[in-house]
């Protein structure tokens, strides 16, 4: 592996604290665990994973630099971001708003979302997230040593263990919120409160997102 020891095992400390941080996705996870079950959180973990590997992807090939270098770009993926971030947020302020519409004693009938549908939803919620290229360029290059070289394969190495990390986290957040739901969600003023809550809490992330401003050193 082409990677420096001693920055590898610094890498690995930084990225589980950072993979416990609190964010967009493993909130994302969480929310579709407790609305879908365990499956939908595991399509929701998959989804991520796969934009996590994508972004490693650009990063290696100099494409997030060149993103991050255009005010414009990064200012349209901010936007798209943040105001994607909003819909899902207004999406879950909706259903906690039906639910509570139906009364103490039901829950409005609604089908599992489609596996593709959860997908998509988590890959766009990673790729369009500029913190991330921020990451890439801020973060990663601190952990490569340039004199070993091919610093893009580790680059994109270092993409990928964060990634992986990340997958097994959300995988865990997946497993366990499911089961809880089983116990938890058969009272509609509980599911009032968790939808509410993931909606603001999605909305607080558009709005962060909005305000990240372009700082690469």
């Amino acid at each position: 592996m082409p990677l420096d020891p001693h920055l590898l095992q610094l890498y690995l400390v930084a990225a589980i604290v950072l993979v416990l941080a609190p964010g967009p996705d493993s909130l994302l996870v969480l929310s579709r665990s407790i609305s879908d079950g365990r499956r939908g959180g595991l399509v929701a973990t998959a989804g991520i994973t796969a934009g996590n590997l994508l972004h490693a992807s650009f990063a290696a090939a100099g494409i997030t630099a060149l993103i991050a270098a255009s005010p414009a770009l990064f200012d349209a993926l901010r936007y798209a971001g943040g105001a994607y971030l909003a819909w899902i947020g207004l999406r879950s302020l909706k259903a906690a708003w039906a639910t509570r519409r139906a009364g103490p004693d039901a829950l409005p009938s609604a089908a599992p979302a489609r596996s593709r549908t959860v997908f998509l939803q988590a890959l766009l919620t990673n790729l369009l997230n500029p913190k991330v290229i921020l990451f890439y360029l801020a973060f990663v290059p601190q952990f490569v040593a340039p004199a070993l070289g091919h610093v893009g394969l580790q680059t994109f190495i270092l993409g990928g263990i964060l990634g992986s990390l990340g997958g097994l986290y959300m995988t865990a957040i997946a497993a366990l919120s499911a089961g809880a739901a089983r116990r938890i969600l058969a009272s509609p003023r509980v599911r009032v409160v968790l939808d509410g809550m993931a909606g603001i809490l999605f909305l607080g992330f558009a709005v962060r997102l909005l305000l990240t401003e372009r700082r690469i050193a």
